[in-house]
């Protein structure tokens, strides 16, 4: 097997746990389905554009996996409540909150899928330092969908996400 057709499978099994964790979410939350639906697509775009070599995917991926991890580090939800609910199982007790049983998965999982894509960008021969404007292209474009979709589906969001980023 090929190292850039295992490299790709990696990148999609990543995107396919985190569209998992937002599809167990979506089921056990129905007020996110929506969101989560929506959201999904960045993921969908992301294995799309990888496998067909197009460096936004590379962008889009990155910028999706690091915007939803760096508002989780300062909300608490990964590693408050999300371990919180790893403690229990591993002293012998059932998680109470499966969403945020799958927090700290889905962190990780963006880690992964971060250090997957660029590992894929960085192997690529037709690097460029203009990229690097792609890449802010990428990142502010997700960011605008991913706060478009919150603003449309589930806009009682919003007033936390400006908390949180200081708007």
């Amino acid at each position: 097997m090929d190292k850039r057709y295992r490299l790709d499978a990696w990148i999609v099994a990543a995107c396919l746990i985190f569209v998992g964790v937002l599809a167990l979410s979506a089921f056990l939350e129905r007020d996110v389905l929506r969101l989560h639906i929506l959201q999904s697509f960045i993921y969908v775009a992301v294995i799309w554009l990888t496998l067909r070599g197009s460096k936004w995917g590379y962008g889009i991926g990155i910028s999706i996996a690091f915007l939803w991890d760096f508002y989780n580090v300062f909300t608490g939800f990964v590693f408050r409540a999300g371990f919180h609910q790893w403690s229990l199982l591993l002293h012998g007790k059932v998680p109470t909150n499966l969403v945020q049983f799958s927090a700290p998965i889905a962190f990780f999982d963006h880690l992964l899928l971060i250090g997957l894509l660029a590992y894929s960008y960085a192997r690529r021969a037709d690097r460029r330092w203009s990229d690097a404007l792609g890449g802010l292209a990428a990142m502010a474009g997700t960011f605008l969908y991913f706060a478009g979709i919150i603003a449309l589906t589930w806009p009682q969001f919003l007033p936390r996400l400006r908390a949180h980023f200081g708007w």
